[in-house]
């Protein structure tokens, strides 16, 4: 297992990193929220990030996600630098995510939920769109097609029409993460995916997860607390613990870990 001095290096021959946390700190006012995170992620892993409530989980994800800016230390995401920029331009770089808590158009259509995904990569300008030239017509043709592919390749063409609010719970989180692929990311952030499913959900959740994520040849970087899901998805852990890494390697190697059994157990008397 790798500590959080040297957790960011690589054997020979690895894949490369698509996702690197280098020294990251973060400060709210007097708060310091996550101290000195160090970890990789290689290109095309599924990863998670686990850690007792308030461990700095979330903040990790919104300074990836460019919610935040680090207070010190620096994230790059396939080589480059992406702290400072702007949440938009972190997502035109391939970067998507889902939330805790569901956050679906639930008045639109199934289908105009991915569509919507889909419009950020939508090749026209503002003259065209207000005017509805031909190459608007043509990238609005393309989009409802890519997004109905998407939909019926995955499992939910046959709710296209259905509004996102009638669709069942587990369903609903299926389309969030569809919604977020829609965006063509390399790297998909799942923040807590099995929240509030039950034990058959979780199973058809993490059937769902792990086909999008060879299908779409995806990098995925998940929160959760479901350890069912994350042991056995997860090929790499990192453990948060009072905003520091005290653990980053394989499932074997954390679940044996005495210092995240003391995390989520307390001290032995």
């Amino acid at each position: 297992m790798t500590g959080a001095g040297n957790c960011g290096s690589r054997a020979p021959g690895a894949a490369p990193a698509a996702l690197e946390l280098k020294d990251v700190t973060q400060y709210f006012g007097g708060l310091r929220a996550l101290c000195g995170v160090n970890f990789s992620i290689p290109a095309g892993e599924l990863a998670g990030i686990i850690g007792p409530n308030g461990a700095g989980k979330t903040t990790v994800f919104n300074l990836i996600t460019g919610v935040y800016k680090p207070s010190k230390g620096k994230i790059i995401f396939n080589g480059s630098g992406i702290d400072g920029l702007r949440s938009s331009e972190i997502a035109a770089r391939g970067i998507a995510r889902t939330f805790q808590n569901i956050r679906l158009f639930k008045e639109l259509s199934v289908l105009d939920n991915v569509r919507a995904a889909h419009y950020a990569r939508m090749d026209v300008n503002p003259l065209e769109a207000l005017f509805h030239a031909g190459r608007h017509r043509a990238e609005e043709a393309r989009v409802t097609r890519q997004s109905r592919e998407l939909l019926d390749r995955f499992g939910l063409g046959g709710s296209a029409c259905e509004l996102a609010k009638n669709l069942p719970y587990g369903l609903q989180r299926r389309l969030e993460i569809l919604r977020a692929a829609g965006t063509s990311p390399s790297l998909i952030l799942l923040d807590e995916p099995a929240a509030g499913m039950n034990p058959g959900e979780i199973g058809e959740l993490m059937s769902f997860i792990l086909r999008l994520k060879k299908e779409l040849s995806l990098t995925v970087l998940l929160i959760e607390h479901q350890m069912r899901l994350v042991m056995g998805m997860c090929s790499h852990i990192v453990v948060l613990d009072f905003g520091m890494v005290i653990a980053d390697g394989t499932p074997g190697l954390v679940r044996a870990d005495a210092g995240v059994m003391e995390a989520y157990m307390g001290r032995a008397k």
